[in-house]
Order: C-alpha cells, then structure tokens, then sequence
C-alpha cells in the first residue's frame, strides 16, 4: 500500500483517505482550495501497478466527486516568459502579467518579431467558451515598435512613427505574432515542466489553442483526459476544466467532476 501511495499524485491520496475511512463522504466535501501548483510539483503521472477489481460500471452518482482549485502566481508565468528565445522582460523583477479589473495585461515584455522590436501592452478579457475549452479576447492592445540597429551599426533602434501604416507592419497580423510568440513560450515550459518529470506527455496533449486572427480571440482546448491515467477506474466521475479566475497575484483554475 505504501508503494502505490508513492505513485500516486496528490489527488489519489485525499482519494485514498477517503476510501480508508470507510463512510459516506466524498472527496468533494473535503476543502482543497489550498492545493496549489506547488502541490503537484514533481508528482508523477503513473497508473497504479495492480488495477482495482471491477464490480460492476458505476452510475454517476456513485462516484466521488473532485472539486480543485490550482493557483498559478503571476512570477509563475514570467517563467514561462524567457523559455522563448525571441520574448524578453523589460524588467525581470517585474510581472509580464497584472489584473487591469475585471481584465488581464501582459506587460513588461519585449519582442523580436523579423527584425522589429516590440513593446506592447496588450489587454484581455479571459472566459470559459463551455466546459474545457477557454477564450481569451484581446480588447485593446498598445504596440510601440522599433528597428532593430543594421548588424554591424552602433547606436540605439530607430522609432517608427507609426508602426500601425508603415510597409509591411499591420497591427492585426502583428498581433497574430505576438500572441504566438506567446503562446509558443507557454508551450515550451509546459514540455520543459514534462521533461523534467520524465513525461512521456507533450504540451499538446494537455492544450492544444488557435488564434483567430479576425476575430482577435485566442481558443484553447484543455485536455483533462491525463487525470483518468492517474485516478482509479470506475470510481471518480469525469473530471473536467470548470472555471478560471484570478487575483491580484494569480491565475486560478478549477476543476471538478460531473457535467
């Protein structure tokens, strides 16, 4: 028993705790808004060596409930920031990212799009399409551009005037750079976080996210399928991506089973 606790994540053992006391409850009745990435840090993602034996398929309200909020700093996300190698902080001891409201900015970045240095200020509005699937509209975005120095020059870029009309610069295109940019750097520290836990998982198993360049909305699917790997079979409802919000200081992403 104490081998497969320590293959379990984090989740299984409240599971197990449950299991262990022999009564009614359910995991859902058990407060888990102090889990926290920390939490599951360096956890492993392995299904249990021998499987539970199966009785019989359980009804929906027959399997126990999960409710779990996952906090993730806004230092967090700077993090994920310098994983791209064409994104730098302005101000590395300052957040990329701050509530604005009822909105998100990301702020404090710069980037190196074909040769032409960009500083935006880009405001977002973050809401739940349906269950597992998160839109992040972009509302207003503030671009001030300039040329990178010819290679061998010496002195500072020079300003471009109005980086939104000038040759070849279009604010709608340049903003589909900039959220891929962003959206890439995300996805190189999800694969560096798998990696280094030895993950045979990738980024794109987890998220998988389109930008609609038209529309201005970044759609991201998140896939919550991992958790049936590490939860026992015919015992835990469907867990599934259920809410976001966030703080001052964080982003907040909770999930919970049934429909």
């Amino acid at each position: 028993m104490n081998e497969l606790i320590k293959k379990i994540t984090a989740m299984n053992i409240l599971i197990a705790a449950v299991l262990c006391l022999g009564g009614p409850a359910s995991a859902s009745e058990f407060n888990l808004s102090s889990v926290s990435a920390d939490n599951l840090r360096g956890t492993e993602f392995k299904a249990a060596p021998v499987p539970l034996p199966r009785v019989h398929k359980a009804a929906p309200n027959e399997l126990i409930g999960i409710g779990l909020s996952i906090r993730i700093p806004f230092k967090v996300i700077n993090k994920a920031m310098l994983t791209e190698k064409r994104l730098s902080l302005i101000n590395p001891a300052a957040p990329a990212l701050e509530r604005s409201g009822e909105m998100l900015k990301v702020v404090n970045i710069r980037l190196n799009i074909n040769g032409i240095i960009i500083k935006p200020v880009i405001t977002l509005k973050p809401y739940l399409e349906d269950k597992d699937k998160l839109a992040v509209k972009v509302q207003r975005v503030q671009l001030h551009a300039s040329g990178s120095p010819t290679p061998g020059s010496i002195g500072l870029p020079a300003a471009l005037p109005t980086p939104d009309t000038g040759p070849g610069f279009n604010t709608e295109n340049t903003m589909a750079d900039v959220m891929g940019i962003i959206t890439d750097a995300i996805r190189e520290a999800i694969n560096e976080s798998l990696a280094a836990n030895h993950s045979s998982l990738s980024a794109d198993d987890l998220i998988v996210s389109r930008y609609d360049k038209a529309a201005w909305t970044l759609h991201s699917v998140i896939s919550t399928a991992v958790l049936k790997r590490v939860l026992p079979e015919n015992l835990v409802g469907e867990v599934h991506l259920t809410g976001f919000r966030f703080d001052d200081s964080s982003l907040i992403v909770e999930l919970t089973t049934g429909n």
